[in-house]
């Protein structure tokens, strides 16, 4: 008997430690009012003078970079992603002067070394995501021209760390002509995979638009081979902003709610945190707590 009481009392500090947990970090998370990646635990902080900022699973600075490419002036991080063991895979564009010469990946190591950028051409990748397997999801697009007008390209493509493209997916000319679906979007995420699938958020006009107010989204799922597997368009008062590991997908606009793909309705969720959603961990929700440096894990309902 008593065994069995103190085995219930070990389960239930462990069911209260795991309710929530709060981490510290210590630097400013938006200085230029642009919203943290969290990723793995890793949170990317995006910074003036075309710097990230990269903390730690535990809130200390890990490190604060650079991108660097070569006949480059300025590069520019517009999302980052983070793997498990550290490694960070960031979609940037690059010029010089006030003119963009180019776009690709830079990868570096969990000590802040950049290890490799690949060019990706025409195509500018906006956002990243590695996934189980370490291959990086890519979503990005091809600015408009008139010589261009006829040609179809892929949205969604995977690369290794070592440059090559493994696949390409979802034609540009499978969504409606007008207006891109992919944009430039820095900070956040619009791309997660987990173990299996790959989800994607596409704008359809101005991110800034509160929700409700006429704007057009989508969510969009392959499988880890490419393979659409549903599209569905959300016009409601919820973004979504975390996919957990087996798949609930969780948006955030008045209050919080978990989004349910057969009827494409949104189910409210009570008694989360004050504070924007960045993402899940597992199948913890990630808040930053308002007015301060603060994350809160919190189990997923």
């Amino acid at each position: 008997m008593l065994v069995s009481r103190l085995l219930l009392a070990v389960a239930c500090c462990t069911a209260i430690t795991a309710e929530s947990r709060d981490v510290y970090y210590q630097g400013a998370l938006a200085p230029r009012s642009i919203g943290p990646t969290f990723d793995k635990g890793y949170l990317v902080v995006y910074d003036r003078d075309h710097k990230i900022d990269v903390y730690a699973p535990d809130g200390s600075p890990l490190y604060s970079v650079s991108a660097h490419v070569p006949k480059a002036d300025w590069v520019n991080f517009e999302n980052a992603a983070v793997d498990t063991d550290g490694t960070l895979a960031g979609a940037v564009a690059c010029g010089r002067g006030n003119s963009i010469t180019g776009a690709g990946i830079v990868l570096f190591d969990r000590t802040g070394h950049q290890t490799a950028f690949f060019d990706t051409g025409e195509y500018r990748p906006t956002q990243t995501s590695f996934a189980p397997d370490h291959s990086i999801w890519v979503l990005g697009w091809k600015p408009p021209r008139k010589d261009r007008e006829n040609r179809d390209y892929f949205i969604l493509r995977n690369f290794s760390q070592e440059g090559k493209e493994l696949g390409a997916y979802l034609p540009r000319s499978s969504f409606a002509p007008e207006p891109e679906p992919v944009i430039s979007s820095i900070g956040s995420w619009k791309i997660r995979t987990t173990k299996e699938r790959v989800g994607a958020f596409l704008y359809y006009a101005n991110p800034l638009v509160k929700p409700g107010e006429g704007e057009v989204t989508q969510w969009i799922e392959t499988d880890l081979n490419g393979k659409e597997t549903g599209r569905w368009d959300f016009r409601g008062d919820y973004y979504p902003l975390a996919l957990t590991q087996s798949g609930a997908l969780y948006g955030q606009g008045d209050g919080l709610a978990v989004f349910d793909r057969a009827t494409n309705t949104w189910r409210p969720v009570p008694g989360m945190p004050d504070g924007h959603l960045l993402g899940a961990d597992g199948e913890n929700l990630v808040f930053w707590l308002r007015g301060a440096s603060t994350l809160r894990w919190v189990p997923a309902k």
